[in-house]
């Protein structure tokens, strides 16, 4: 197994996961556990991989020196598709120190037998010199995305550890933006952010300033998943900004499960005004185990590239279907409403009884921080001439409420 280099004496040593297909809640193409190696007049090993690729990072590291010749190892971060390796290291290792923040410290501890661990513990604007004209900088970042977060800087080569910030689950032969393809890498990063950056959006902006202020500059970002950001590594931290500004396209996602059609009548009259309205349209139903639908993790992706979200159901024994359920209780979690723009959205759905899907989606809406634009739309049995119009009114009404002036 080979490692590729990124710099002089920097190289990725990290594993590639084919088989992964779901993580986090979403579904993914496989990934990849990235690892780095500074080489020098003292070698670094830069975070690990998951347990059970240990073996691969090995081979790596093999490929550019003896394994037994690293000095220090850096753990960026606790969770285990980037520590898994780190119980390995250290029985190679013996003492070897490991430089982490102290709610790193606390994590290990918590994860591991620590006790005969060497930790080094670090905070913002800490140095680690290498030698050979080569400096290490710390930079703490609790909640991006676990509490003992940090980014590594590796100085005069303007190259960004972030770990899981920046990054996108992707498994490919291609380690760099530019041979994977910029474009596709976004796409790819933009779901990582959908769906694990989110609720974290203000803490993303606060970072970003706090790096801004650094007034460092950022040749490569090497996040610990996916591809390594050289050509656009400007265009992923801007993007980060703008996604958690909540920029977004003039565009609806609408999402619904329905029984035997009624909802689906009014999504679609829905979809028909947004257009009318001048605004895209990404429609989604879900569904579990009749037919192929769409996954939720795909369906957030959207809703951070929307200006509106609106959601249905049909009501069964007075909830919503499951389906819906499930989405619904993935998106308070994300909680879009910390985006600094605001989503506007509404609930609608049919109902044989009493009904009662509708409000709880509507409920749902608020929690998540959803900013409703209207009462919900609630019809009994099938929707009729004059409740499809009001759909498709209701449709048109916030196409034109959130177009882009």
């Amino acid at each position: 197994m080979k490692a590729t280099k990124l710099a002089e004496g920097v190289y990725w040593v990290g594993a590639i996961d084919w088989n992964l297909r779901d993580y986090h809640g979403y579904t993914l193409p496989g990934t990849t556990y990235n690892a780095y190696l500074i080489t020098g007049e003292k070698n670094v090993l830069i975070d690990t991989t998951y347990p059970g690729f240990e073996n691969q990072m090995l081979e790596r590291i093999k490929d550019v020196i003896d394994p037994l010749k690293i000095d220090y190892v850096v753990a960026n971060h606790v969770e285990m598709d980037h520590s898994g390796g780190l119980p390995k290291i250290t029985k190679m290792l013996p003492g070897v120190p490991i430089y982490c923040t102290q709610l790193g410290v606390e994590g290990f501890g918590r994860h591991y037998d620590t006790k005969d661990w060497n930790f080094h513990v670090v905070k913002t604007g800490d140095t680690l010199p290498l030698g050979g004209g080569k400096t290490l900088v710390f930079v703490e970042a609790p909640m991006l995305h676990w509490p003992d977060s940090m980014f590594t800087y590796l100085a005069e080569d303007e190259i960004l550890f972030p770990n899981d910030a920046f990054g996108q689950h992707i498994a490919s032969s291609e380690r760099f933006d530019d041979e994977f393809g910029v474009d596709e890498a976004m796409k790819h990063a933009q779901k990582f952010f959908a769906n694990l950056i989110i609720p974290l959006a203000p803490k993303v902006l606060k970072k970003l300033a706090e790096v801004t202020d650094l007034k460092i500059g950022i040749k490569m970002v090497a996040p610990s998943h996916g591809v390594i950001w050289r050509k656009n590594a400007g265009g992923i931290i801007q993007a980060y900004a703008d996604w958690s500004h909540g920029v977004s396209k003039d565009k609806v996602t609408i999402v619904y499960d329905t029984m035997h059609g009624s909802t689906t009548k009014m999504a679609q009259a829905i979809a028909e005004g947004v257009m009318e309205g001048g605004c895209q349209v990404k429609f989604c139903l879900l569904k579990d185990g009749r037919y192929e639908g769409v996954h939720r993790s795909d369906v957030v992706t959207d809703v951070l590239d929307s200006k509106a979200v609106i959601v249905g159901s049909s009501t069964l024994q007075d909830e919503y279907l499951p389906t819906v359920a499930g989405f619904m209780s993935y998106l308070r979690g994300l909680k879009p409403g910390r985006l600094t723009q605001k989503k506007k959205g509404f609930a609608f759905g049919s109902h044989g009884g009493h009904g009662g899907a509708v409000k709880l989606i509507d409920a749902d809406l608020k929690t998540a921080g959803i900013e409703i634009f209207r009462d919900p739309i609630e019809v009994y049995y099938r929707p009729d001439e004059s409740e499809i119009k009001l759909c498709h009114d209701a449709g048109k009404a916030i196409a034109e409420a959130v177009k882009t002036k």
